[in-house]
Formats: C-alpha cells, sequence, structure tokens
C-alpha cells in the first residue's frame, strides 16, 4: 500500500513551488516542470509520485538557489533556468529509474 503521508508531502512541495509561479495555471505549472514540457519526459499517467516528489524538490532547491542570484533580467533569462533546471532533474531521474532497474 502507498504511504497516506506522501499526499500531504507532495502538496506542500507543489504549494511551495508553484509560489514561485503565480501566473500559470496549475496544469501549465505542472507541464512545464513537473511533466517535461520544456523536455522530454514521461506522461502525468506514467510519473510515480517519489518521481514528482524529488523534482519538486529539486526546483524548490534551485528556485531559492536562484532567488539569491541578481533579479533575472527578462523573461528569456528565466525560461533558460528553467531549461537548465529540468536537464538537471531529468538526469537525476534518469539515474533513479537506472537504479531501481538494477
Amino acid at each position: 500500500m502507498r504511504d497516506p503521508k506522501r499526499i500531504k508531502n507532495i502538496c506542500h512541495l507543489l504549494e511551495k513551488a508553484w509560489d514561485y509561479f503565480p501566473q500559470q495555471r496549475l496544469g501549465q505549472f505542472l507541464l512545464n516542470t513537473v511533466f517535461g514540457c520544456l523536455g522530454r519526459d514521461s506522461h502525468i499517467y506514467h510519473k510515480e509520485d517519489n518521481e514528482v516528489e524529488t523534482i519538486l524538490k529539486l526546483i524548490i532547491e534551485k528556485l531559492e538557489a536562484f532567488i539569491e542570484l541578481p533579479e533575472a533580467e527578462g523573461i528569456e533569462e528565466t525560461e533558460l533556468f528553467l531549461k537548465r533546471i529540468y536537464r538537471q532533474s531529468q538526469k537525476y531521474i534518469d539515474k533513479f529509474k537506472d537504479d531501481l532497474n538494477v
């Protein structure tokens, strides 16, 4: 059975990460960050909860580091930053999947 605590954990992480992008709708935010609209990734149906949790944690970590930098200059820089986060997250997810298949 799946751990029911994961629901509150993921919701808390989602709230914290989404807070950085209040102008985005929920679906837009999820597609742009968690489910891979910025690159190649699996469909929402195939994503395990622990992967979603890991991705949200990575996004928050990277965004918190980004906030400490001088203010971003325009949307283009922000998009490049998000793409870089996604690529880094995807590498972590790929390693995670490889470790599960061992």
